[in-house]
């Protein structure tokens, strides 16, 4: 049960708006919020009499005033109507609760690709999938907060994924109507059954499959979603909750060793601190959205259509999901996931809508439990940290990728910190003379976000620009026979380092760099780990073995306030 903050008053002696003459100023608060009450001399009503015009209340985030009270500015006037003041602050704002000073709003648009006007290559799994038709929007949510004159957006696509560059545009889009933005968090929800925003996925391995007209209105649509949701906030109250039911770990298939996963259900709510009615529902949930798998060429969401639709569908106001730490690979395909199909009684099967249906709206039912029995908390401070860091590039595919022009401008790299565009012919083995960018590294950034109140910290969001994998953010980095750098220092854990009950990891936010693995699981070469006849997945997709420290460390720096 939320606790209500005792109605306290304060009083002390202070001069008029105007200077004339001593006046007096009390502030009520009643249920943490604020209201001034001032004596004789009021600046709204424009009195120029002192103590001839009534007191006024004024409450410092609805900008109303009333004016009460009688004409002698004698002590005993001063303690009625401060008493007075005390009830109609009870009559005038009977919502004013837990978390009344922080802010909400959110925002939700389209961002469904039009199939027929022009070809949607498809993302995730092979080359030159192209888009059939729409079985679902697409769309961007945005959640805006407020506090102590902090403002946090963050911002979820349903795509695969958006590099820094276009996150960098976004921004500026926004900083150009509101420079009061202090951070704007832009996701991706990894969509695997959506069109290609990275270019990986085109005709060939030589073209690249991203529609420049469509992502440019994408960025477009984010920056403008962002600043609707910006535009309603309004005073609301938060309330966290986790849910580990065991049931989410059988949502969850890991298919690399060591098998480590993210069973955890992280939600935030914002509630209009007023009516009470929900302004939004923030999932946090790792795994990847692939459901439908390879041969679907419909346009989808996948399991987190279901999962917000059922959130949605029960009053949780604007739902919103972000992607927590999918690699590994964490995903809703193979027999692991095996849910029962209520209408014939058989398994339902990967690449079918029943199986995403199921998968999406039994998170969302596991949400809305845990959110309807969590915690309301006081949100009066969001201190925000925030690094830009450069990640080592040792992906000779990335570096091919981006001379050839895949990734259409985006992604540059960088040496000593400066944009580095040399590009060279080199002979590698098994494909010949081929261009190759020589830069060093990629640039991207990393945000540590601490939501508090009363001095506590109530909750933390870090940003994580990947797939990073689950041994990462939770422990159980494994040494294996095989592996390239058996011996190599373990990685810091970032949830070790985080200190509030409500632990939120954005998985590719503001970047995707692909797979983040320990450097002592990397297996590039040759036996392969676990005596496995093939090459594991996560190397083919990642930068390089120094990426993961890179990023844990600079976002353990922010957490623990140590500067690297």
């Amino acid at each position: 049960m939320t606790s209500v903050m005792p109605t306290q008053v304060r009083r002390w002696p202070g001069f008029s708006p105007c200077g004339f003459s001593l006046c007096h100023v009390a502030e009520v608060v009643h249920r943490g919020a604020a209201y001034i009450v001032s004596f004789a001399m009021c600046a709204t009503c424009g009195n120029r009499k002192h103590g001839s015009k009534p007191p006024c209340l004024r409450h410092p985030d609805y900008g109303y005033t009333y004016c009460f009270g009688g004409r002698r500015n004698t002590l005993r006037h001063i303690v009625l109507s401060s008493i007075f003041a005390v009830v109609l602050a009870l009559a005038a704002f009977p919502q004013a609760s837990v978390g009344a000073a922080l802010r909400a709003g959110a925002a939700t648009a389209v961002i469904t690709p039009d199939v027929h006007a022009a070809k949607a290559y498809m993302a995730g799994f092979g080359y030159n999938r192209v888009a059939t038709g729409v079985h679902d929007n697409l769309y961007v949510r945005c959640l805006a907060l407020k506090a102590a004159g902090q403002t946090l957006g963050m911002c979820e696509a349903d795509i695969i994924g958006l590099f820094y560059d276009d996150v960098l545009a976004i921004r500026r889009k926004v900083q150009a109507q509101n420079p009061q933005v202090s951070l704007l968090i832009v996701a991706s929800s990894h969509d695997h059954e959506g069109p290609d925003t990275l270019g990986l996925w085109g005709p060939d391995p030589f073209h690249s499959g991203i529609d420049e007209a469509y992502l440019r209105r994408l960025d477009s649509t984010i920056a403008a979603t962002a600043l609707k949701a910006l535009h309603s906030m309004r005073p609301a109250r938060l309330v966290l909750a986790k849910e580990t039911n065991p049931l989410l770990a059988l949502l969850q298939d890991d298919s690399r060793p060591p098998y480590v996963k993210d069973p955890c259900l992280l939600v935030m709510r914002l509630d209009d601190a007023q009516s009470g009615k929900p302004i939004a529902t923030l999932v946090n949930w790792s795994d990847h959205p692939e459901t439908l798998s390879s041969r679907n060429t419909l346009i989808t969401a996948d399991y987190p259509y279901w999962l917000l639709k059922t959130i949605e569908s029960h009053g949780g106001g604007t739902a919103i999901f972000f992607q927590g730490s999918c690699g590994g690979l964490l995903t809703t395909l193979g027999p692991g996931v095996a849910l029962q199909d209520p209408v014939n009684g058989g398994i339902a099967q990967d690449g079918t809508w029943k199986k995403a249906q199921l998968v999406g709206a039994m998170l969302g039912k596991l949400a809305l439990r845990a959110v309807n029995a969590g915690k309301a908390v006081t949100v009066d401070q969001i201190v925000i940290r925030r690094k830009v860091i450069f990640v080592p590039l040792e992906n000779r595919h990335f570096r091919m990728a981006g001379a050839a022009g895949i990734f259409k401008g985006r992604k540059e790299l960088y040496t000593n910190g400066k944009v580095d565009p040399s590009v060279a012919t080199r002979n590698l083995p098994g494909l010949g003379l081929v261009k190759y960018e020589t830069g060093r590294d990629v640039q991207t950034e990393v945000d540590d976000v601490e939501l508090r109140g009363n001095g506590h910290v109530q909750a933390e969001i870090a940003t994580v620009p990947g797939e990073i994998y689950p041994e990462l953010v939770n422990g159980g980095i494994t040494r294996y026979p095989g592996a390239d750098f058996p011996h190599a220092s373990f990685e810091p854990i970032l949830r070790e380092h985080m200190t509030s009950g409500y632990k939120f990891v954005f998985g590719l936010a503001n970047d995707e760099l692909g797979y983040i693995i320990p450097k002592a699981e990397w297996d590039n070469r040759p036996p392969w780990l676990m005596n496995r006849k093939t090459r594991w997945y996560g190397e083919i997709n990642s930068c390089g073995p120094e990426a993961a420290g890179a990023i844990t460390r600079a976002l353990v720096s922010l957490m623990t306030h140590v500067p690297r």
